[in-house]
């Protein structure tokens, strides 16, 4: 293969001329710029929204995963190491606009909320590297995976507080046939030497081993990261699909420690909580099964608070770019300013996907477990962002394509625009404030083993 660098650039004029290429890029099909009249009749769909005075939560989460690959050596280019950093936040709402009302920011009080600056910081293995004596990349990636989940606590002391415990949670609400009869084990999609299906694991901190092969397998194996891994070949993809994962199990892990925490107190700590994930409320690929886990715990949890007299648990998903930020921004100027659309699989196909060919079931069917939104601000910002749908489940898909984009079925979505308009960011486009800070890794870590959440769960918050 030739190198990059080397190569003569004039090359590439030689490609983009050659006439075969032209003749190809003329039978292709591609996005084009909405029209005039359809950005005007895009726009009339949007509705006038008058955001009401409500309390809202003091405690703001903010989520933001990112990943890369490097070289263990610049001699060594085949080499190489990944990295997935996550930086889980505490913003007090009340200390943060406190800033906002002083003629000048006060640096000493600005200091103060961005004191504590830490993150997760996750390494795996690449290609030609074997991580504790494993075999293979593969096996090593694994069992890091796995030592990291089951490593990472809430209280150091407790292996049932870990992130892998958390995976023992949502696979109590996986799919029927993967749900365990006794509640207490996770069942394998299949073995990763062996490939001996519907293997059990349990939640323990001793080895365990495929009956069949007796190799090594693990709790988190049921990610199935591992399988987007292979010797001498780039991990970015399993980096991407492992960042992607962990941030929306981050948010059941906050959750259910509140709830192990305080069972008798939790509904008022919850309903004081903001979560803010940035990306779309969806998980992607091999882990695609989290997204139905974590839509039927949500419901489970969120039918308690409403019994309770509390809103359902507000968690935002705050979409930066993908496609349908970049439809609405080129009919943006259309939009009028306080108005919203809960988009629906109608509107995306007829406009949104370049392709206009409808999902055989509905948008998202298998990754996704909230609801787009599109909201022009009062100053003139769009945002896209999401909120959880307020199903159990998609089973009874005829009801749910017509439901989840009645914008009156989302009790949150009030308070979820007072917050955007509130935390209105212009250090990243479509950002909102607590992602922005999340990116940068500013103030409070929620790392293993601080006492943020011990301070959540106090009945004073």
């Amino acid at each position: 293969m030739s190198d990059y660098f080397s190569a003569d650039k004039t090359t590439h004029f030689e490609i983009v001329n050659n006439p075969d290429i032209q003749s190809f890029l003329n039978d292709c099909k591609y996005f084009n710029e909405p029209t005039g009249e359809e950005a005007i009749e895009v726009a009339s769909m949007f509705s006038k929204v008058s955001i009401q005075n409500e309390a809202l939560p003091n405690n703001i989460i903010a989520i933001d995963g990112s990943s890369y690959e490097t070289n263990i050596d610049s001699k060594l280019p085949f080499t190489r190491a990944g990295y997935v950093k996550i930086g889980n936040i505490l913003i007090r709402r009340d200390k943060l606009n406190s800033l906002g009302k002083e003629k000048f920011v006060n640096p000493f009080k600005m200091a103060e909320i961005e004191k504590q600056n830490s993150s997760t910081v996750f390494a795996f293995p690449g290609s030609n590297m074997q991580y504790k004596g494993q075999l293979n990349t593969r096996d090593g990636f694994r069992l890091a995976l796995d030592n990291y989940m089951h490593t990472y606590r809430s209280d150091k002391n407790d292996y049932k507080t870990s992130l892998r415990s958390t995976l023992f949670e949502l696979a109590k609400y996986r799919e029927a046939n993967k749900i365990s009869s006794d509640n207490q084990s996770i069942i394998l999609h299949y073995c990763p030497s062996c490939k001996e299906e519907n293997i059990k694991v349990f939640n323990t901190e001793e080895l365990q081993l495929c009956p069949k092969c007796r190799k090594s397998i693990y709790p988190s194996d049921c990610l199935r990261i591992w399988e987007n891994v292979e010797d001498g070949v780039s991990i970015q993809s399993a980096l991407t699909r492992f960042t992607n994962v962990i941030e929306h199990i981050f948010i059941v892990h906050f959750i259910r420690d509140i709830i192990n925490r305080s069972p008798n107190a939790f509904v008022e700590t919850l309903s004081n909580i903001a979560f803010f994930v940035d990306g779309a409320l969806a998980v992607y690929g091999n882990p695609a099964w989290v997204h139905g886990a974590i839509m039927k715990f949500l419901y489970k949890i969120n039918k308690i608070m409403v019994r309770n007299g509390k809103n359902p648990i507000l968690i935002i998903g705050n979409i930066r770019n993908n496609e349908v930020v970049n439809y609405f921004k080129y009919i943006d100027s259309e939009i009028p300013s306080e108005t919203i659309l809960c988009l629906s699989d109608e509107i995306r196909n007829k406009y949104v996907n370049f392709n206009k060919i409808p999902s055989s079931s509905t948008f998202g069917s298998e990754t996704y477990y909230g609801q787009d939104f599109i909201y022009k601000s009062k100053s003139g910002k769009l945002m896209v962002f999401d909120l959880p749908y307020p199903f159990k489940d998609k089973t009874d898909l005829k009801t749910f394509i017509k439901e989840k984009s009645e914008i009156n079925k989302y009790k949150n979505l009030n308070r979820a625009l007072f917050l955007v308009e509130e935390f209105e960011c212009d250090l990243y486009s479509n950002t909102i404030i607590p992602v922005a800070l999340a990116r940068k890794h500013t103030v409070i870590s929620l790392k293993p083993g601080s006492k943020i959440l011990d301070l959540l769960t106090k009945n004073s918050l």
